[in-house]
Formats: structure tokens, C-alpha cells, sequence
């Protein structure tokens, strides 16, 4: 067996430890295990950010004379400062930079990735001649499967939006009679859809979680027989 291969066998070990965390003795040997996680991330992070940022889009462009790059080095000097208390407050200008430019992103990307591709999608013709060209692309026989799709995005979105909106008080109220049933039986389609989204959410978590342990417990066994000298074994 390579010495690779034993010492991943040894950390799984290890790490599978937590679950007798109640034994003083497994407890410590899952915490070395993850001192030992976190040490190595952090030193391959440290090499990486050295060799994939500071060098070849700081420094090197730096000794090139582009002297606009100081602004991120200076940027990045100034968290230096929360190491003292004293002058902690220097550093607040870089971390109050690296929230704002995170937040632009985050709606940026909220508005370009979902509520913009989300608002075409519900806004799309059902006029059946508008989907012939793209019927025929997609080999669908009739352009009325494409409108009864856009049917249901919107009969989808609008319910899901209903549903927030009568979870108050005030919006229940506003509507009586036959028009807020109605509202309120659409409101829960909303209700329903939403459920089965975050079912399918947690459901991909779950399997994606499953798959790791199923490929590490195969690890395990073909590491184990390899080092007992038999032949590996044809997991399925």
C-alpha cells in the first residue's frame, strides 16, 4: 500500500472517531484528526493565495510599473492593524471594502442569475405561433406544449408570491368573499410548491452527503483488504 493511501485510511479512522466522542480517548484522536484538517487547508490556502494571487497579479505586476496595484496592497497591509487592539480600527476600511464589494456581487448576481431570467420567464407570450420556431428546434409536435409550459410559470409564481403576501394579517384581511378564497386557495398551490422545493433541496443535500459516505466506506473497505494482502473486493 502506498503511504498516501495509509495515511488517508488513518485520518478517516480518525475523523469516524466522533462518533464515540463521549470516550475521552476517541474524542482526542477526532480532535487531533482536525487539528491536523485545519492545519494543512490553512498551509495549502497560505501556498496557493502566495503562488496563485500575491506573485502574479500583485507583485510581479507591481515590479512592472503598474503602481495602481498598491491600492490593493495598502488594502491589505491595513488588516495587519487588527492584531493590535489599539489601532484595530485602521482595518475596519478594508473589511468595510470587502463587504461592499461583497454585497454588490451578491444582489448583481441575485438580480442577472434569478429575478431577471425569473420575471422573462413568467412575462412569455401564449400566443402559440410566438413557440413554432422553437417547437420545431426542440422536435415538440405542437408549439401548445410550450404555452401550457409558460402557463405553468406563471400560475406557479404568481401562487408562490400570494402565499408571502397572505401569511399577514392585512393581506387576508384586505380580500372577503368569494374573490379572497379564491386568492387564498391559489395562495396555497404557493404554499404547496414551495414545500416541494425545499424538499428537492434537501433531498439533493442529503444524496450529495449519501454519495460521500458511500465513497469513503468503499475506501475504507478496499484500503483495509489491501493491507490484510487480499484481493480488493467488487463493491457495487
Amino acid at each position: 500500500m502506498e503511504l498516501g493511501t495509509l495515511v488517508a485510511l488513518a485520518l478517516t479512522v480518525m475523523v469516524y472517531c466522533y462518533l464515540g466522542k463521549d470516550i475521552p480517548l476517541l474524542h482526542a484522536i477526532y480532535r487531533l484528526a482536525a487539528y491536523v484538517f485545519v492545519g494543512v487547508a490553512l498551509g495549502y490556502g497560505a501556498v496557493m493565495a502566495w503562488h496563485g494571487v500575491l506573485v502574479p497579479r500583485l507583485l510581479l505586476r507591481l515590479g512592472g510599473g503598474e503602481w495602481v496595484y498598491l491600492v490593493p496592497l495598502v488594502l491589505c497591509l491595513l488588516l495587519l492593524s487588527r492584531v493590535s487592539r489599539s489601532v484595530s480600527g485602521v482595518g475596519n476600511l478594508t473589511i468595510a471594502f470587502l463587504f461592499g464589494v461583497g454585497a454588490a456581487l451578491s444582489v448583481g448576481g441575485a438580480l442577472v442569475g434569478t429575478l431577471i431570467p425569473q420575471i422573462w420567464a413568467t412575462a412569455q407570450p401564449l400566443n402559440p405561433a410566438y413557440y413554432e420556431g422553437a417547437a420545431l428546434e426542440a422536435g415538440i409536435p405542437s408549439p401548445i406544449y410550450l404555452v401550457v409550459d409558460a402557463l405553468w410559470v406563471l400560475f406557479v409564481t404568481i401562487s408562490t408570491l400570494l402565499y408571502f403576501h397572505f401569511t399577514a394579517k392585512r393581506g387576508i384581511q384586505r380580500f372577503s368573499g368569494t374573490r379572497g378564497r379564491t386568492l387564498q386557495a391559489i395562495a396555497g398551490f404557493g404554499r404547496v410548491f414551495i414545500m416541494f422545493s425545499l424538499g428537492a433541496l434537501f433531498a439533493v443535500a442529503a444524496i450529495s452527503r449519501m454519495s460521500l459516505l458511500v465513497d469513503r466506506i468503499r475506501f475504507l473497505i478496499e484500503a483495509v483488504w489491501s493491507v490484510v494482502g487480499a484481493s480488493t473486493p467488487t463493491v457495487q
